[in-house]
């Protein structure tokens, strides 16, 4: 019991699965997670990593996009908004307006001494020891604007990282910092290259401002 209140007392939230988004707008799952990874579809991220969607938020981004949006998900939308008033979400939504920056790097020390060099950029600064990892943070954070990543680490290599990073967002800039040498590092990657690779130990203000033009050219 918190303040008085018991758990039955708190408002009870109502959430849509992605399945149940996928038939209500006649679409593929795969479709519904694009939206949310694109940021255009606000979702919240359970521990197990399923995707909920609120009626709210699904019946506005129907009526957005021209979609008949049946009466029974109005309703619901209706009845969520009345026990749930604004300012009560369980969860932060997977949408922000202000941009983020994501570093993956196995070695802590390598992590914070790129966050103290990025630092100055005022933004938000992420963390990810794993491959694995940031691409979690890729799907929860579509505010994401710059990753710092490395090569070599435990599980999925930083250059498979890579691909799949590209394959989420075409145009969101990669800077490889690594201990390589800049020919071992380039030997990693195919057609599709990082914007920029730096070698451990690196000079700060080049990777400072590399990071700041490279967000310049998408207008931040």
């Amino acid at each position: 019991m918190v303040g008085g209140m018991k758990p039955s007392d708190l408002p009870q939230p109502t959430f849509l699965s992605a399945p149940k988004v996928a038939t209500l707008c006649g679409v593929t799952r795969n479709t519904v997670c694009c939206w949310i990874r694109e940021g255009k579809l606000p979702s919240y991220r359970t521990v197990g990593g399923k995707n909920l969607i609120r009626p709210g938020d699904l019946a506005a981004f129907m009526d957005a996009h021209h979609m008949y949006v049946p009466p029974a998900l109005t309703e619901l939308a209706q009845a969520d908004e009345v026990a749930t008033p604004e300012g009560e979400t369980p969860a932060e939504r997977q949408t922000s307006a202000e941009p983020a920056i994501l570093v993956v790097d196995d070695s802590k020390e390598a992590r914070d001494l790129i966050g103290r060099t990025l630092r100055p950029m005022g933004l938000p600064i992420l963390e990810a020891q794993t491959g694995y990892e940031a691409l979690h943070l890729l799907l929860q954070h579509p505010e994401i604007a710059l990753i710092v990543l490395d090569l070599i680490m435990p599980g999925q290599h930083g250059s498979r990282t890579f691909v799949e990073i590209r394959q989420q967002n075409q145009s969101l800039p990669v800077i490889v910092v690594t201990g390589l040498s800049a020919e071992q590092a380039a030997a990693n990657f195919g057609e599709m290259r990082p914007e920029l690779i730096i070698t451990k130990p690196f000079q700060p203000d080049h990777l400072l401002q590399s990071a700041q033009a490279y967000l310049a050219d998408i207008g931040i």
